[in-house]
């Protein structure tokens, strides 16, 4: 038989695990999008936690990723950013951001490579000191014209600031 003190502990853990999904998963609902330097608009998901950084675009299929559709891992600081290609169906275009979301690097037309096991090689990117990395598909119009230098734009009714800080609680 529970007494008292064991509902109120199992109670209290149920109540805080709630508190942490739940703000997560209203996140879900919102619609991010980034525009770049000519107006184009991409959607964005977003890769929070370790391990969203860590599944990234692996495993995704062309179909189930649209050139209108790209990927924004968030950081909770400048750092050193380092990409590679494991289980990927497409080539992408893997853009470097600092804090102000200017493009500090730009990979174009990263090889896929559909596995984990080399050979052959799986590609790397070079080292960037950046705060945020949007992948989007090669052949994608939004990343088409951008070059290092460029600013990109934030769209969405919550303020990217406020995301780096649930970003770090995350990871």
């Amino acid at each position: 038989m529970t007494n008292i003190y064991q509902k109120a502990s199992k109670l209290i853990k149920n109540i805080a695990v709630i508190t942490a999904v739940l703000p997560m998963m209203a996140w879900a609902n919102v619609s991010y999008q980034m525009s770049n330097p000519s107006s184009e608009k991409v959607n964005v998901r977003l890769a929070l936690s370790r391990m969203e950084h860590s599944r990234g675009l692996s495993g995704i299929r062309p179909s189930d990723f649209p050139d209108t559709q790209s990927m924004l891992f968030v950081n909770d600081g400048m750092g050193d950013r380092r990409f590679w290609m494991p289980d990927t169906y497409f080539n992408l275009d893997i853009i470097f951001l600092d804090t102000d979301l200017k493009i500090v690097g730009i990979e174009k037309n990263v090889p896929f490579h559909p596995g984990m096991a080399e050979p052959p090689v799986i590609f790397r990117t070079k080292t960037y000191k950046a705060q945020f990395v949007l992948e989007t598909k090669a052949n994608a119009p939004f990343s088409k014209k951008l070059k290092v230098g460029d600013k990109l734009k934030w769209i969405s009714p919550t303020p990217i600031s406020e995301i780096v800080l649930k970003t770090r609680q995350l990871q």
